[in-house]
């Protein structure tokens, strides 16, 4: 098949919507599929596909969005060219990952042409618009968000969501288009523990760390440092953590518009020294930082899955996180670590017990190790493909019964 991928959100954007754009596209790759990407271009694109060996993917002039500058959507006047670049890719399926502009452009273009549509619900944009536009009452944010997700939901095959919990938001949006619940997947031979669990290995974030970490029990963070991650929380639950317990270390990985305030934030606690901030770390070492972590802690409240939780947990590293949205989703079991209301002496307890509590701890361990492996890949790929396969045959049925 000849699939293209539509986003507004692509490398060298930092977020959870390319990695599991990625994680699709490399699982069909390797099935013998072609996937071209419609993305953003941005300052640093060029070099980035260079350094990446990027193959299909095709950029095109954007503009940065005023409340959030970190992020771009590609201009309404590029349209004859991405109709252009259609045309000569001539798609067999179209899947849209953003629902702004470039999606309406995108929509249009199938619709004419007779395309499958498939779109991914990654983001809860009704409980994320007042991060980025605070001036605007959250009822009345929550009810512009409703009716533009729902024009653009409504004109697609299928909507994918990675949860039931997206799944009973949506349908409170009155749309049409069927629904299917599909998570991102994890391919496991990515985040597998290695030589990491006696050694750290040598390289040159790990390295510097090394001494730092040393005989230290370390809560680990994986993620973009934007407000609402909720990373103020973990570092009041840190600042209480080690009034009883001298051993341990926060690392925080990654990076974002937050991070200077949340630097500021650590040393206001009382914590410089005992919290340590790598800056973004590259997707091919994040199994070394989950190998050696005791502990991953988590408490955005926003996701729509939270990929970062699996991440971990295929590293054998049990999570502690607040359940909500995408993250009760995967925590819905109980196993591999604790899901917690949003409560800070609650988190506080999971954590200690996870620290103090050696069979616990490897109790969680293995159960983390366990429950990953339903997430793999292999099988969500194959449920997206079997769709687009479906889509496929009604849409040549369609023609025939209209031709």
């Amino acid at each position: 098949m000849n699939i293209v991928y539509v986003s507004d959100q692509y490398w060298p954007s930092i977020s959870g919507v390319p990695v599991s754009m990625d994680s699709f596209k490399d699982n069909f790759t390797q099935r013998g599929h072609n996937i071209s990407l419609i993305v953003p271009d941005y300052p640093d694109a060029a070099e980035w596909d260079k350094k990446h060996n990027a193959k299909n993917i095709f950029r095109f002039r954007s503009r940065s969005i005023f409340f959030n500058k970190e992020n771009r959507l590609v201009c309404k006047s590029e349209k004859n060219k991405i109709y252009e670049k259609l045309d000569s890719i001539r798609p067999d399926i179209i899947h849209i990952h953003t629902e702004f502009a470039l999606a309406k452009m995108v929509i249009k273009y199938a619709k004419k042409n007779n395309i499958p549509l498939v779109l991914t619900a990654h983001t809860n944009w009704e409980e994320l618009i007042n991060e980025y536009i605070k001036f605007i009452p959250h009822k009345i944010a929550r009810f512009y968000c409703r009716s533009i997700l729902r024009r653009i939901f409504n004109k697609v095959d299928i909507v994918i969501v990675p949860t039931t919990l997206m799944e009973s938001r949506l349908n409170q949006y009155y749309i049409q288009s069927p629904i299917q619940v599909i998570p991102t997947g994890i391919n496991v031979s990515h985040f597998s523990r290695t030589i990491y669990d006696t050694e750290i290995n040598r390289n040159f974030i790990l390295d510097s760390l090394a001494d730092r970490i040393k005989d230290k029990k370390t809560l680990l963070y994986v993620g973009r440092l934007g407000k609402e991650k909720n990373i103020k929380f973990l570092l009041d639950a840190f600042g209480q953590l080690v009034k009883s317990n001298n051993d341990i270390k926060l690392v925080i990985v990654g990076d974002g518009p937050a991070k200077s305030e949340l630097e500021s934030y650590a040393n206001f606690l009382g914590l410089e020294g005992r919290v340590i901030f790598t800056g973004f770390v590259q997707r091919n070492m994040l199994a070394e930082f989950y190998s050696m972590a005791h502990i991953f802690i988590f408490a955005s409240k926003v996701e729509s899955q939270g990929l970062v939780i699996l991440e971990s947990m295929t590293c054998g590293t049990p999570v502690v996180a607040i359940g909500e949205m995408g993250t009760r989703a995967l925590m819905a079991s109980g196993d591999g670590g604790y899901m917690v209301d949003d409560d800070l002496d609650l988190f506080i307890e999971k954590v200690e017990l996870l620290l103090n509590d050696t069979q616990v701890h490897k109790i969680k361990s293995a159960e983390a190790l366990k429950e990953s492996k339903k997430w793999c890949s292999d099988i969500m790929a194959s449920k997206v493909l079997t769709l687009y396969e479906d889509l496929l045959i009604e849409k040549r049925i369609l023609r025939e019964i209209t031709n």
